[in-house]
């Protein structure tokens, strides 16, 4: 790794990364990002539930809810659209690696 100027990504990271690929690729080809919804909590999981992932992460408990509230499924999509818009839009070098 050294000699290629590779640097080794700690597991919060790297779920970080893996995450917002996933929301780009996502909102790049048009899919259904309720569809992804448990990729997301896994990634959150792996991540020790890193707060930049708090919210695609629990997109899962969200649809239930909505689900339950009678909400639009429209409108979890469009929610769903939001959370990963906010993903993509987060900037490495300040997102915050804490975990609670």
């Amino acid at each position: 790794m050294a000699e290629t100027g590779l640097q080794k990504l700690s597991r919060a990271e790297a779920s970080f990364r893996i995450a917002k690929d996933l929301a780009s690729s996502i909102l790049s080809q048009g899919l259904d990002p309720l569809s992804f919804a448990r990729d997301f909590l896994w990634l959150w999981i792996d991540a020790d539930y890193m707060d930049v992932l708090q919210e695609a992460g629990c997109l899962d408990d969200r649809i239930a809810l909505a689900d339950a509230l009678g909400e639009t499924e429209a409108a979890l999509r469009d929610y769903a659209r939001g959370v990963l818009l906010a993903l993509v839009a987060e900037r490495e070098e300040t997102k915050i690696l804490k975990t609670d």
